[in-house]
């Protein structure tokens, strides 16, 4: 065989390879988009929406505490508006968090630039899945309340104590219940952990369905509804409170 089929052969052969390289990580690192009805979310009375350098934020009248929280890996964050919004309804600024390639962990400190962005307000993070991973190293370094989905530390914090939510589901095919309870015990000290009947992994968002996961036995905006609770009853269960604005910045008396 001369030379030049050789090189012909050489050039198809690394076409065909890099084709499937492009294929495979399209197949594993394609991002996982929110559904249409995440936007409608936004629309909710008493809540603005508003584009950050650090990602999409959710806005109360009012705030009294932020809770910034990492998605799951590959997933748009604005999956978790209509899971999140009551919460921010309920005065809590939100701050649904944009990460690099959908990779939680090659953005930890987004949650403290969302933070130095609001310094009046008391911080929360959160995370769901990989998110959440990424949420608790942060918590555990900076001392900050911590809420999970679906997710665990990485390192074993059963010998810190500071406030932490760790919600899973019944369903979950990815970090199915046995598991998520072996792992639970990473948790800091004190740590609620709540088991949601009928929820799956994907259900913590709105993202349609998840390569191996379950599908959830009940209705998802009841799914929702619930997890939004237990995330109110532990914020809530903080006493959290921004201080009041400064009397240059409070609004000046109507004139009589």
């Amino acid at each position: 065989m001369d030379a030049r089929k050789l090189l012909l052969l050489f050039l198809l052969a690394a076409t065909l390879l890099a084709a499937g390289v492009v294929g495979v990580s399209y197949h594993f690192l394609r991002p996982l988009r929110a559904e249409g009805l995440a936007r409608e979310a936004l629309l909710r009375p008493g809540l603005e929406a508003r584009e950050a350098p650090y990602g999409l934020e959710l806005i109360p009248r009012a705030p009294k505490a932020l809770l910034a929280f990492y998605p799951g890996a590959r997933v748009e964050p604005l999956a978790y508006a209509p899971v999140l919004a009551p919460v921010a309804e309920a005065g809590y600024l939100v701050a649904l968090l944009e990460v690099p390639s959908g990779i939680a962990l090659l953005a930890r400190e987004r949650a403290l630039e969302a933070g130095r962005a609001h310094p009046g307000l008391p911080l929360v993070v959160g995370g769901h899945s990989l998110g959440g991973v990424a949420a608790a190293e942060v918590a555990a370094r900076e001392g900050l309340p911590l809420v999970l989905f679906a997710s665990y530390p990485e390192a074993d914090l059963s010998g810190e104590r500071f406030p932490t939510l760790a919600l899973y589901g019944t369903e979950d095919g990815l970090l199915p219940p046995e598991e998520a309870r072996e792992k639970a015990r990473r948790l800091p000290r004190g740590a609620r952990v709540v088991f949601l009947e009928g929820l799956n992994h994907a259900g913590f968002g709105a993202y349609g369905a998840q390569r191996g996961d379950r599908p959830a036995t009940r209705p998802r905006e009841e799914l929702w509804r619930g997890i939004a609770e237990e995330v109110l009853l532990f914020l809530e269960s903080l006493g959290l409170e921004a201080p009041p604005l400064p009397q240059s910045r409070r609004s000046a008396p109507a004139a009589p």
